[in-house]
């Protein structure tokens, strides 16, 4: 018994390491530079022996995205039970999602197929991604209760002034001080949940 647990903790951690090193990768040379090859020269295996863990960089990405919605779901949920107020609610998801993607670039990047990030399963087709948007419209419903169809625009709404302005944020963070663009999207977020009651 001892010795499967052993051999899983070690699977485990090797798979483990794998993903960190594609993230490591794509974080200094970004995604369009990580390969299962470069991913095995950095961790000193071989190709097929990364290809035992990951059959391709499609599988590898999805995992990486798989990674990011599970995170944030995690974290959504717990401001969901922490707080009462909806609007407080809203809010401080929305900054989860902001020191996220701010933090970890590479994970979101993947996330939404950003910066030659790509994954061939679209977002929505995301279980993972399903489970977080379901959670945040059950937020916005809190609100008001409203038609499906009502939240569904809501969230949409939501959805595109946050990921919206957040990739704006990186994509000119050499032009406008990430400050001013975390100050201008606090503001945003806080009006849009203000706007719902």
């Amino acid at each position: 018994m001892e010795v499967l647990e052993r051999k899983q903790r070690t699977r485990e951690q090797t798979r483990s390491g794998i993903v960190t090193t594609a993230k490591d990768i794509a974080r200094r040379e970004g995604w369009q530079s990580v390969s299962i090859r470069k991913i095995a020269e950095a961790i000193d295996y071989s190709p097929p022996i990364v290809y035992e863990y990951f059959d391709s960089k499609d599988v590898l990405l999805d995992a990486i995205r798989q990674e990011g919605f599970r995170f944030l779901y995690d974290e959504y949920d717990r401001i969901n039970k922490l707080y009462r107020d909806p609007e407080k609610r809203l809010y401080e998801i929305s900054m989860v999602q902001w020191e996220f993607a701010i933090k970890q670039p590479e994970i979101y990047q993947v996330m939404y197929n950003l910066e030659g990030a790509f994954c061939t399963i679209p977002v929505h087709e995301s279980t993972d991604a399903q489970a977080v948007s379901i959670l945040i419209q059950g937020i916005i419903f809190a609100f008001i209760p409203k038609s499906k169809e009502s939240i569904r625009r809501l969230f949409f709404e939501w959805w595109s002034i946050s990921h919206g302005m957040i990739t704006l944020a990186m994509m000119l963070k050499g032009q406008q001080c990430l400050d001013q663009s975390q100050q201008i999207y606090q503001e945003s977020m806080r009006r849009f949940a203000r706007s719902l009651k």
